[in-house]
């Protein structure tokens, strides 16, 4: 009897040791990105001032940290990005070299500017944009899981086609995280 106890939970063990079990999704705040005019920024990660997880944290022990959501990219004045890379930072205090602060402005967030290069470990996905539509995502990555055990995370955009202009916005609503065990 002992034994046929002790195989299933064995199991269990070493398939959580593997990062197999998935736990329960998480809901996740809805975001709202202020976008500058993307004109200038061409290959360069732009870091928002804006915390998008907003101390939605997981547990240390979890891993493989996945965020599935809806994006709406919106436009009053003829943007067309229809694209962009998304980086995450836990905190844009300990930024690289290759990044510059730029202060906000009557058109502009507060925003860190950064060279692509530099950014790759960070990325976490890309987003595939309908202006006024919201198209599904799926974010993840070593960054993403950094960011969500300390619950903040600054998202980083990189316009990769398109242009977005001053005052459009871009919106991370029905988000839910889930991890692995």
């Amino acid at each position: 009897m002992m034994r046929s106890v002790a195989l299933p939970l064995t199991a269990a063990f070493l398939l959580a040791g593997c990062g197999l079990i998935p736990t329960p999704s998480v809901d996740i705040q809805d975001s709202v990105q202020e976008l500058p005019d993307s004109s200038a920024l061409g290959g360069k990660v732009v870091y928002l001032d804006q915390d998008a997880l907003k101390d939605n944290r997981v547990p240390s022990v979890l891993q493989q940290v996945t965020v599935r959501g809806d994006a709406t990219y919106l436009s009053t004045s003829g943007g067309t990005l229809s694209r962009v890379e998304l980086f995450v930072r836990p905190d844009l205090t300990s930024l690289p070299g290759t990044c510059r602060e730029y202060p906000a402005s009557l058109v502009a967030p507060r925003m860190f500017v950064c060279e692509a290069d530099g950014e790759k470990a960070q990325s976490i996905g890309t987003l595939n944009l309908t202006r006024g539509q919201g198209v599904a995502f799926t974010l993840g990555g070593a960054a993403l899981d950094t960011a969500a055990k300390g619950g903040r995370g600054y998202f980083g955009l990189r316009f990769t086609e398109g242009r977005s202009m001053s005052f459009d916005t871009l919106k991370l609503t029905n988000m839910k995280a889930s991890a692995r065990l």
